[in-house]
């Protein structure tokens, strides 16, 4: 029994989508602000419970490969879901300031890998190159870098396990988050849900890094207004789901020459947030702050330098490839003039004989492979009578009805020179005498002159097979069907005198 077609929502369900999110969490953020946190907590449940419902249904209904993604992102996002009400309902005090690390610290770590094993597959499957993750790298540590040194400098000894654990989060948060940014933009067609996941993984960066900095001043709570920022993050998570279930006509996203620009001055970005980290956490002590200024001026400098010579290279790059595909060209050019008969089409005499040598080194046993030789009769009538304009248009003709016959990977037809012509194949003898055959019938067929003339003119053909030599050449092939095709043309001469001429009709 088949699965049924899944059903999309309509397209206005998206905007109505953004719409709800965006009002829920502005009424969140008006009900922080003004001292309400019991009806903050009650929207912000509204929020993720309408995101997991949302995930939900896209991990049934979506299609194709997509649909993995959402049931991934499900379990993800439900893990953080559990993890901020452990947190609200079961911390009574910041678990930064106790020095012990909380059931919800466990969930909110194991959020991140789930995330990771959910969006991967949005980057293709491909495993990111080294210098892209070295970029990640250098992003992350140059974000969490003045927390730690806070961290070394002013937290107790009892309470050190706990803060490393919060500083992890926006560790982390800058890991997934480049990582993301890596995999996608590395393609050139984006799935458009990538985009709200990418603002709703922004959003918790934001908030876990004001998290640590509001914490280090003792200025944290569950009811301060930078929660709005996670809860607006769970509402992006399922405006991605409900992107995938809307029809649309446009279910990717082109990504714009700029994106790239963007996205190679993340480091630059981490820088910024560096500084903005220090400037909360600092309290404006001027020795440190001093040192820490040095410290991030020579970090830009060195940032400065990676990416000019990152632009260098990729300038390099393309450069050789723009080479590399005009040497391509020039080489299949210079094969195909080498290869073919410039009048004809057809492939020429070198490529007649490398194709011979080619299966008779393929094909140690040598019995089944056949050459056969035409010669037009009467040709030389055809230029005195016609003109040499005539002859050619006759050679461009036959050259065309029997570049009919290559369609099959077994026959070759080519011009050897003036009004000669061989057709080498894989087969029987008696493959070639049908072929043989077929040939003498193409040819037959009157042909038509520019000038409105009409010709019907014949060939002679000799048939040489591998099967009735006992030692098989190229050069013997085409010796042997050669010297067959004249003992044809001088057996008609013999059977009637003279030969008839092309003839002519108008």
């Amino acid at each position: 029994m088949g699965v049924p077609a899944p059903s999309l929502l309509p397209a206005r369900w998206w905007g109505r989508g953004v719409a709800l999110v965006v009002t829920v969490c502005a009424a969140t953020l008006g009900l922080l602000l003004t001292g309400r946190p019991d009806g903050a907590i009650w929207t912000g449940l509204l929020v993720r419970i309408l995101t997991l419902g949302t995930l939900g249904l896209a991990a049934v209904r979506v299609p194709g490969p997509l649909q993995p993604v959402f049931r991934r992102l499900l379990v993800a996002t439900g893990t953080y879901v559990a993890a901020e009400v452990v947190f609200v309902f079961g911390t009574p005090t910041l678990a930064v300031m106790t020095g012990v690390p909380t059931a919800a610290d466990v969930l909110y770590l194991l959020f991140y890998p789930l995330l990771w094993w959910a969006l991967r597959p949005l980057g293709g499957g491909r495993a990111l190159p080294l210098i892209p993750q070295l970029n990640i790298l250098a992003t992350t540590l140059t974000i969490v870098l003045p927390l730690y040194v806070l961290l070394a400098r002013q937290v107790p000894g009892p309470q050190q396990l706990a803060w490393w654990t919060g500083v992890l989060y926006p560790a982390l948060d800058a890991w997934v988050l480049s990582t993301l940014l890596a995999l996608l933009f590395s393609r050139r067609r984006l799935p458009l849900l990538a985009v709200p996941l990418v603002a709703g993984i922004g959003m918790i960066v934001a908030g876990d890094v004001a998290y640590v900095a509001l914490s280090s001043r003792e200025a944290y709570s569950a009811a301060h207004p930078v929660t709005v920022l996670w809860t607006a993050a769970m509402g992006a998570f399922g405006l991605s789901a409900l992107r995938a279930l809307t029809a649309t006509n446009r279910p990717d996203w082109i990504r714009p020459a700029w994106v790239t620009t963007v996205v190679h001055l993340g480091p630059y970005a981490a820088l910024a947030v560096a500084a903005l980290t220090w400037a909360l956490v600092s309290h404006g002590e001027s020795v440190e702050n001093g040192v820490f200024i040095g410290i991030m001026v020579l970090t830009a400098l060195l940032l400065i330098r990676q990416e000019l010579l990152g632009v260098r290279q990729r300038r390099l790059t393309a450069r050789l490839r723009s080479t590399a595909q005009a040497l391509q060209d020039s080489r299949r050019d210079l094969w195909r003039q080498l290869h073919t008969d410039d009048l004809t089409g057809l492939p020429n005499r070198r490529a007649c004989l490398d194709r011979l040598d080619g299966w008779l080194a393929e094909r140690p046993a040598r019995t089944d492979v056949g050459v056969l030789f035409l010669d037009l009769d009467g040709f030389k009538a055809v230029n005195d009578g016609y003109g040499h304009a005539a002859g050619d248009e006759v050679l461009r003709v036959v050259g065309q009805r029997l570049t009919g016959l290559a369609q099959e990977h077994d026959l070759l037809p080519a011009r050897l020179s003036g009004d000669e012509f061989a057709l080498v194949f894989l087969g029987t003898p008696e493959r070639g005498e049908a072929l043989a055959g077929l040939i003498a019938a193409l040819i037959a067929r009157p042909l038509t002159l520019p000038d409105g003339q009409t010709l019907t003119t014949a060939a002679s053909l000799g048939l040489m097979h591998s099967r009735v030599m006992d030692d098989v050449t190229t050069s013997a092939l085409l010796s042997g069907a050669d010297h067959a095709m004249y003992r044809v043309k001088r057996d008609r001469r013999a059977q009637r005198a003279p030969e008839r001429p092309p003839t002519r009709s108008d």
